[in-house]
């Protein structure tokens, strides 16, 4: 299983876009934020993904491996699935300390903008992770396509556990609480297809597709 740490932090700082819109305030706290994050080692960014054999039955089980989840998405995608991968990155625990205690010294404002530069800091890291993942896909004559995280439509929250057993991470400390979230708190989980003749994505069609499009800053 390929563990991706020590990865540079600066280099994804400097990929964050600014906010067009934002007000003065809120550009202020954002630059705060982000020089938080470039001061205080609060970070410790690293991704996992383990690659299974894999198929998919006609009520929506995908069988992995060793593991069976709930995963219907994966029915409705075109071409020939042979394998998926399972990766999960994580900031650390540090961040989500820090942005506590912001907001118990009722810093809510520079909180908030910490907590989204944190989100956005994220995903990065997942594009990172499924970039190693399609690298590795080419290498076994594989292509890539449907990414999908624990909560997205066809993928249950109630099957984060079963998602994090294919990543192998609880080795590393990785935890799941019974409601299916992660912990460390900033930490995600994706599943990627891999196979023949599957749909390609896109960040935007993978956006397309969260319930948070709305309101989310990184678009």
């Amino acid at each position: 299983m390929p563990t991706v740490s020590h990865l540079a932090l600066s280099r994804m700082l400097r990929t964050l876009p600014a906010h067009s819109g934002a007000s003065h305030a809120q550009a202020r706290h954002r630059g705060e934020a982000l020089a938080i994050i470039a001061r205080e080692p609060l970070t410790a960014p690293r991704f996992d993904y383990r690659i299974h054999r894999a198929k998919v039955t006609d009520n929506g089980w995908l069988s992995a491996g060793e593991t069976t989840l709930y995963a219907p998405r994966f029915l409705v995608e075109p071409g020939e699935l042979v394998a998926v991968a399972a990766t999960v990155c994580t900031l650390g625990t540090a961040l989500q300390e820090r942005i506590s205690e912001l907001f118990a010294t009722r810093r809510r404002s520079l909180a908030l903008a910490l907590d989204a530069v944190s989100n956005e800091l994220l995903f990065r890291l997942a594009d990172r992770a499924t970039a190693a993942v399609r690298r590795a896909a080419r290498s076994m004559d594989l292509e890539a396509g449907l990414e999908i995280s624990p909560g997205d439509e066809g993928l249950p929250l109630d099957q984060q556990a079963a998602v994090l057993t294919l990543t192998g991470s609880s080795e590393h400390g990785l935890t799941v609480s019974d409601t299916g979230m992660l912990a460390p708190v900033k930490s995600l989980s994706v599943l990627v297809a891999l196979g023949r003749n599957l749909r390609q994505r896109s960040a935007a069609t993978r956006c397309d597709a969260c319930p948070s499009r709305v309101r989310c800053a990184r678009k």
